[in-house]
């Protein structure tokens, strides 16, 4: 069993907030679109990366790309995907080893959810 705290709520928090993306686009729902294409094509490479700064205890490391892909996420309108990115980067850089593996698996997970909402 793991027993590792983690931050509940994740998948309370909606997958797409389709009015946070388009106001974020300026109104443009092509663009918003095209945000969130490019967001789900890069997130299998995205999530590697952070599972290698998370095997090599970079915690620096993993708190600045952590920090680096909420940029997108915020611009996308991914709320869930964005608040645990935003808890895995809070863990990074206060380089608690417990607190970033659940961080990354709640990553993980509502890329996951996030990707199957939008297949």
């Amino acid at each position: 069993m793991n027993t590792t705290a983690r931050l509940p709520g994740f998948d309370a928090l909606q997958t797409r907030d389709h009015a946070a993306a388009l106001a974020s686009a300026g109104g443009d729902a092509a663009l918003a679109a095209e945000l969130l294409q490019t967001l789900l094509a890069g997130l299998p490479a995205e999530i590697e990366d952070l599972r290698a700064c998370l095997a090599e205890s970079d915690w620096p490391g993993l708190a600045e790309y952590a920090h680096q892909i909420r940029g997108a996420t915020r611009y996308c309108g991914v709320p869930a995907l964005d608040a645990a990115m935003d808890a895995l980067e809070r863990a990074a850089r206060l380089g608690d080893p417990l607190r970033c593996a659940a961080g990354f698996d709640d990553v993980a997970a509502q890329a996951q959810r996030l990707r199957e909402t939008c297949d």
